[in-house]
């Protein structure tokens, strides 16, 4: 394969890449709610800077996008996520290239990697999860090469492409520090080049430990995960039992103890498993799961130790944060599929090349076809689901709620506020309805989530058991919307009956 051949197939890659993230933002009509934590940290908003663990590199990547570009802070960030998606793309691409893949197997790659639902769905959401997946996949890049050869340049790339994801997301410092001692296992492998390759990030831990101890300002998640370690252990001897207990009390009774725990357990593994199918898509899933039925040519030498190393560290990191929080979404797990997609790229061009040259397979590469015109048109239609009633308060409250008014509400108050306040003009003040902790009297309007589950709302029933009616319905999606209370009247009003 020449250069002018690769560079065809990745030149077509990166503007279908950028294209499918101008159709995704395009549709988009309200910012995601962690968008609003990344963006307001850009201005120094000390709640927002807290919500996101003061982990500020994705902000500052954007806010300085905007200065630079003149851009405002949601166009800003959505240039950045396409340029780090498109990135991702190309170095999906070059992994594949670096595994000895040919052209035909680099325009699978490029197919494979584009028609990928979950990974279009999130092209505009404003997540930090792009960076960290681009470079990701350019660490393990230079790890691949790192296990074949050991050179100080390899060993600098893998070590700057992971510590520019640990800037994204704290996830990478386990990578940093654990995968290295793979090298153990490799061609190369010894404890010398092992202990070269975590010098520099041996090296950079030293100098952030002495400029906290000059400073103290090391004030974000990466410290706080650092001095928090002893908690892990409290994860299964702690919370989980406490979770096993409510569990037997509240749903199943009859369950003993450790089948308790054992249920919770599975129901974490499940969740990971779970996502990790909806980050590859079930047909992607499908063939590196049924290989057999499908060609199976074996992987360069190294990299199935590479992905079983990486595939463990990635389970470690999301069974431990599963059974902390037990809240898992599919972009934790996107990552460890774009590792596990070369395999099925892989697959994928065996088959075509048995139907080019031996006239076999045809029926299975045409099913596979079929989906992957499924997938595209998945990728196409998106998943989001409009909710127009936050721009539709948010503008009710710019026209109708006095500068400085102070509103409690118990849904999206992220976002509401957000657009309520963007034009500059008025300053409007939003907080969560906290029951039993939020008083009414220090609050002007109260904004209620309308819907099915209306009765449940908390906010909604204090304020009916007030005899409270909305002053304005903003149901525009069949029921879904926000009822919009006046708590206190307005100044001028209070002034005309004193």
């Amino acid at each position: 394969m020449t250069a002018r051949q690769a560079s065809s197939v990745y030149l077509a890659a990166a503007v279908a890449s950028i294209l499918l993230s101008l159709w995704q933002i395009a549709g988009v009509q309200q910012i995601n709610h962690d968008a609003v934590y990344y963006l307001l940290a850009i201005e120094g908003d000390a709640d927002a800077m807290r919500q996101i663990g003061n982990w500020l590199f994705y902000s500052w990547l954007i806010g300085g996008t905007a200065a630079i570009a003149g851009l405002a802070p949601e166009q800003a960030a959505w240039a950045v996520n396409t340029l780090l998606d498109t990135l991702a793309v190309l170095a999906f691409l070059r992994l594949v290239q670096e595994l000895g893949g040919k052209r035909r197997t680099l325009i699978w790659a490029a197919l494979v990697v584009l028609t990928l639902p979950y990974f279009n769905d999130n092209r505009a959401e404003i997540i930090r999860d792009h960076g960290y997946w681009a470079f990701s996949l350019i660490a393990m890049i230079f790890y691949l090469r790192l296990f074949r050869r050991f050179s100080w340049k390899h060993a600098l790339g893998w070590n700057l492409a992971m510590f520019v994801a640990l800037l994204f997301r704290v996830e990478a410092l386990a990578f940093l520090l654990l995968m290295p001692l793979g090298l153990l296992a490799s061609g190369s492998g010894s404890l010398r080049n092992t202990v070269k390759t975590l010098l520099p990030i041996l090296v950079a831990g030293l100098g952030a430990g002495f400029w906290q101890l000059l400073t103290g300002s090391m004030e974000n998640r990466l410290a706080d995960s650092l001095a928090n370690m002893e908690q892990l252990a409290l994860v299964f001897t702690d919370h989980i039992p406490h979770r096993a207990a409510l569990l037997r009390k509240g749903a199943i009774p009859e369950f003993s103890r450790s089948m308790a725990e054992t249920t919770l357990y599975l129901a974490v593994a499940w969740s990971i498993v779970k996502d990790l199918v909806t980050s590859m898509s079930w047909l992607y899933a499908g063939i590196f799961l049924l290989r057999r039925w499908f060609p199976a040519p074996a992987l360069p030498t190294g990299y199935s130790r590479i992905l079983w190393l990486y595939a463990g560290l990635t389970a470690i990191i999301l069974f431990i944060h599963g059974a902390q929080h037990f809240i898992m979404v599919s972009r934790y797990t996107q990552a460890l599929a774009l590792m596990l997609l070369p395999v099925v790229v892989f697959s994928l061009d065996e088959l075509h090349r048995k139907y080019r040259e031996e006239n076999r397979g045809g029926p299975l590469l045409a099913m596979t076809m079929l989906g992957m015109f499924v997938l595209a048109a998945d990728s196409l239609h998106g998943s989001s689901t409009p909710k127009t009633y936050i721009l539709d308060a948010a503008e009710w409250a710019r026209n109708n709620i006095p500068d400085r008014s102070r509103i409690i509400t118990d849904y999206h108050r992220e976002r509401v506020s957000w657009y309520s306040n963007r034009t500059g003009e008025k300053q409007l003040e939003f907080q969560q309805f906290r029951p039993g902790k939020t008083w009414l009297k220090d609050f002007d309007y109260a904004f209620v989530r309308s819907g099915k589950k209306l009765e449940n709302s908390r906010l909604y029933q204090v304020l009916s058991a007030k005899g409270m009616k909305p002053v304005v319905r903003i149901e525009p999606e069949k029921g879904n919307g926000v009822l919009i209370y006046r708590l206190k009247s307005p100044p001028d009003a209070r002034a005309t009956a004193q």
